[in-house]
This record gives structure tokens, sequence and C-alpha cells, in this order.
């Protein structure tokens, strides 16, 4: 299990190559590309770019395992849906270039599902993620539905619904940890029901009803029951962050070393796991 991190709070102040750097020094192994930054949607951005980043990323023992499309995935304003969906199969082209093995795609919410829209929103989710099938045939390239609140993915039953109604070996599940814990989801039980389909990670913590992005142990999530239902459920993919708000507060000159001991913590729930693995 690598440990990895989106890199949003670094790249805002760093730049990419530098946060490269930080998060190689600091130990990972791994980053998740977000897209959602419109400046990587220029000519200059082109496969050579994207290709030069992943060769930089891997001279220093850096890989994308996996991306974040942009979002949100749809608007109540058709055209900007639109626009946005073509937004989101460059970013499929661009994680292709990366060497990525999926791109996380949220799901759509621009209708409130739980105001008797639940199977109009199944119906538009289906329709949206089957549009994206012949680019991730193209690209070679996973599409991972995550669970989000608001959505008819926030809970089990209607995450699993809509990838088993799918039916296709385009797509898999990203579990989002701290998106479960403000749902009112136990998070560990969610992956036991989910666990098999769970191709990656967003790991974070909360309070259980603010959306706080921040590093495990520093909300209300058990992580000891979270790493032991990982093993338990087979799951083999990369412990990825999406805890970046963590470091909101911390002086920029202090950023590696927010970084180094954002590495230790993960290192520490992935020997927890492996505990868990080799004692089960």
């Amino acid at each position: 299990m690598k440990i990895s991190s989106n890199f949003i709070r670094f790249h805002n102040e760093l730049g990419l190559k530098k946060t490269i750097d930080v998060f190689s020094k600091a130990g990972f192994e791994a980053i998740d590309f977000n897209a959602d930054f419109q400046e990587y949607y220029t000519d200059v951005h082109n496969k050579d770019f994207y290709q030069s980043i992943k060769e930089y990323a891997g001279d220093r023992g850096i890989v994308f395992s996996q991306t974040h499309a942009p979002f949100s995935s749809s608007y109540v304003d058709e055209k900007k849906t639109e626009r946005r969906f073509g937004e989101i199969v460059k970013s499929m082209e661009h994680s292709a270039w990366l060497g990525a093995d999926m791109v996380v795609v949220h799901p759509c919410k621009h209708i409130d599902y739980k105001d008797n829209n639940y199977n109009l929103m199944m119906d538009y989710n289906l329709d949206f993620y089957k549009r994206l099938i012949p680019y991730a045939e193209e690209f070679g390239i996973k599409i991972a539905i995550e669970n989000i609140g608001g959505c008819i993915t926030e809970t089990p039953k209607g995450l699993l619904e809509l990838l088993n109604t799918l039916n296709n070996d385009a797509f898999t599940l990203c579990y989002d940890v701290g998106h479960a814990n403000i749902c009112g989801q136990n998070p560990s039980e969610m992956i036991r029901e989910i666990g098999k389909y769970i191709g990656c990670t967003h790991i974070h913590d909360n309070d259980g009803i603010h959306d706080t992005h921040t590093l495990p142990y520093y909300g209300t999530i058990d992580w000891e029951s979270v790493m032991k239902a990982f093993a338990e459920s087979g799951y083999e993919g990369n412990l990825n962050y999406e805890a970046g708000i963590f470091v909101d507060k911390v002086p920029i000159e202090l950023r590696e070393d927010s970084a180094r001991y954002m590495a230790r913590v993960a290192k520490h729930l992935v020997e927890r796991y492996c505990y868990y693995k080799n004692n089960g």
C-alpha cells in the first residue's frame, strides 16, 4: 500500500515541481493530481508537458496512480454542464499521459435527490457516466465514482446501485472516509459493504458535521476500526490523502515539516493495516 496525497494547499503556494520535491523528500510514494486547477487547460499543457511531469516525478520516486477530475460535474445551467463534461474528458486524457490507473469523477448532484428525485438523479447519473465509457476505453483508464453528500452516492445502497447498473469494467469506486463520516455513515461499516469494489481512497478526518479535510486523528473517525476494515475487505490500493486543509494555518516556511508529519501519520495507518492483514 503506497502512501499518497493530493497536492492542494501545497501546489497553491509551492507550484507543481516544488510540491513533487517536497512530497518525495517527506516520504510519499504517489501523488493524486487534482485537475480542478484551470491553469492546466491551455495549449501549453499538452502531452509533452504531462509526460515531462511524469518523468520529473518518476526521477524522484513519485508516481501518479490516481487523479481527480474537475468538479462539480453538473449544473442547473446545461451549457455550463456541457463545458464541464469536456473538461472532465480532457482530464481523463491528461491522467493517461501521467500514467494514472484511474480518475475520480464526482457524481452529478445539481438536483437534491432527497426531494423525491432519487430515480431522476439515478437516471441522470447513469446517462452521465455511460457517456464517459468510450473515453475511458480510448485512454485506457478507469473511472472511480465517489461517495459524496447530497447525492445518490452518499449511501452504500445508492453507490452500489449506480455501479452495478452501469455494470461495466470501466468503473470502480473511490471511497472517501471523511464524506462517509459527515453523511451519517459508519466509516468502517461502509467499507465492509462496498469494500470489494473500492479502487482508490480519499483519506481525511472531520468532526462528523463539517467537511474539514483534516489529518487522521484530528477528528472523530475511529481510524483503528477503518484500517481493520480495509484489511478485511481485501483493499490493496493506495492510502491517498485529501487532508490538505490540515496545513491551512501553517506558515509556508513549515510546509516541508508538515508534509513529513503527514507522511509519518500515513505510514502509521499503513502499519495498522498491515497488522490486521497479517493477523486477521
